[in-house]
């Protein structure tokens, strides 16, 4: 038996899941720490039960034994030494990808990489350089974001600029969330190994669809950076980039306008409400058009998206649902698949209802419409195993 502890960082969050990896995947323990840096900083443990607290941790490496004291108070009998090696759910790595152990050469590849995933790659180098020194024994492993869409075809990867860009600078389309889709690609296959042309659609915080053949990724919405795709709840996904020089012009130079891309779009942006697509879904019903339009826009990307990777699939098995939006929010997933008319998708609404419900399609559905939660916790242990195997 292993123990795997996999770390999901924020900005100032810092979310863990404890594994011991046998022949069973067990997670014996999950939490995290919120606001760290700030006032009311708390922790939340679940192991067995759920467990919560006011902490003081300033830092991510104070998140990290506070949960750790936190897990021996709760009588599980874990320290650092007895971790076989922390797993990071790591964003971008550029030329670097799949599960590797992080060594100079990678951090100095995720610190070239850093101006496409600024508000993961810092966090995450920050980390790792702090554990190299305080714990030089510790094997860590960086499990890339992207590793699941190293299969998308080159023609469907590149953008239509200079190719230096592409050889020089890394200026292409990586693809992101790749351990949620993969976890779907496996589910998928345990429960429907029929379904070969699958779509996974990711919603929550940030979102992406992700074009499966046989298991394989052939296509995400998400492209250079996780910035892109169909719109989140506080980012702006696609837009036309010759909008640029007026707006840096207007609002005082560029910094302002990429602020705004990243942290003031999206639902949040659009809605003029709220960055919870909840709020925004009560706004709407309470007539607010704004907040409609966002939600309709929300729905159009979607579903776009679907049509397109339908037609790079040849066809469609199945759609799969996940993300926090796409396990819990019953009337998105009714409003897009009312939508799949030339898939002939039916859902049907009392599964669709149940939040317990894993099929929700209709007996006539000409596709397969699922809902899982997602694991990519899972995948990253997965991935910490295979390296400490070789």
């Amino acid at each position: 038996m292993r123990r795997i502890m996999v770390m999901n960082l924020g900005s100032t969050s810092f979310k863990f899941k404890l594994f011991e990896m046998a022949e069973e995947e067990k997670c014996a323990a999950s939490g995290g720490v919120e606001n760290i840096g700030g006032a009311g900083t708390f922790f939340t443990l679940i192991n067995g039960e759920r467990v919560k607290g006011e902490c003081d941790s300033a830092t991510h490496m104070d998140a990290l034994e506070t949960c750790m004291q936190a897990l021996r108070g709760r009588g599980l009998n874990v320290d650092l030494a007895s971790i076989d090696a922390l797993g990071y759910k790591a964003v971008h790595g550029g030329r670097i990808s799949g599960a590797q152990l992080v060594d100079d050469a990678l951090i100095a590849e995720m610190r070239r990489m850093s101006d496409f995933a600024p508000a993961h790659n810092p966090v995450y180098l920050n980390m790792m350089t702090r554990m190299r020194q305080a714990y030089p024994d510790i094997p860590q492993i960086a499990c890339f974001e992207t590793a699941f869409h190293a299969s998308i075809p080159l023609a469907r990867a590149v953008y239509g600029v200079p190719y230096e860009w592409v050889a020089r600078y890394g200026v292409r389309r990586y693809g992101f969330h790749g351990s949620s889709h993969s976890y779907i690609a496996w589910k998928m296959a345990q429960v429907a190994p029929d379904a070969r042309r699958l779509i996974s659609i990711h919603l929550g915080g940030s979102c992406s669809l992700c074009a499966i053949h046989d298991g394989k990724s052939v296509a995400n919405s998400m492209g250079a950076t996780p910035q892109s795709g169909i719109f989140h709840n506080n980012r702006v996904g696609d837009m036309d980039v010759f909008c640029l020089p007026a707006l840096a012009q207007d609002m005082g130079g560029l910094e302002p306008v990429m602020k705004a891309l990243s942290s003031q779009s999206g639902l949040l942006g659009l809605s003029g409400v709220s960055n919870d697509l909840r709020q925004v879904e009560q706004a709407a019903r309470d007539g607010n058009a704004q907040a409609q339009l966002a939600i309709d826009a929300f729905v159009d990307s979607i579903v776009g998206y679907i049509g397109m990777y339908t037609a790079f699939l040849g066809g469609l098995d199945a759609i799969c649902f996940t993300g926090g939006i796409g396990t819990n929010d019953a009337a998105l997933r009714r409003q897009v698949a009312d939508r799949l008319t030339f898939v002939r998708a039916r859902i049907d609404d009392q599964k669709n209802q149940d939040g317990s419900c894993e099929a929700l399609h209709a007996p006539d559905s000409g596709i397969g419409i699922w809902a899982f939660e997602t694991n990519e916790e899972l995948m990253v242990a997965r991935g910490c195993m295979r390296v400490l195997g070789a």
